[in-house]
């Protein structure tokens, strides 16, 4: 016996035309005024939150426009070059850090190597 197949037919993307969408959006406000807006969406097969959209490019005049520019990543570039000046300044100041250290112990090194006696608090060797 063959197995049957659990493949899905996977439908073609529909593209709506700027009438088109106008006509929906017009039909499914009226159909939420009398209590039928659920009915204009599963006549179309689409979902509200892409009518609602729609409406929106509609009230705001942007229906067919192209965008221009780089799709928005929701990342602020401002921000992140601050985030990244930040990390930088951290490691500097850890450089920093270690400079000054390394420069202690050479202080130090050299006052035993000549028999000088140096302060504990001392940054560089003293006679």
């Amino acid at each position: 016996m063959a197995a049957e197949s659990t493949r899905v037919d996977v439908k073609e993307r529909r593209v709506f035309s700027d009438a088109e969408k106008r006509r929906i959006v017009a039909e499914y406000r009226a159909g939420v005024e009398d209590g039928n807006g659920g009915e204009v969406l599963r006549r179309e097969g689409i979902y509200h939150s892409l009518v609602w959209n729609w409406g929106k490019q509609i009230d705001d005049g942007t229906l067919g426009q192209k965008r221009r520019g780089p799709a928005p990543t929701g990342k602020d570039q401002a921000k992140v070059r601050v985030r990244e000046l930040e990390a930088q300044l951290e490691r500097a100041k850890a450089k920093i850090v270690t400079l000054e250290d390394l420069v202690t112990t050479q202080g130090k090194c050299l006052a035993l190597h000549d028999g000088l006696r140096i302060d504990a608090n001392a940054t560089s060797p003293t006679d």
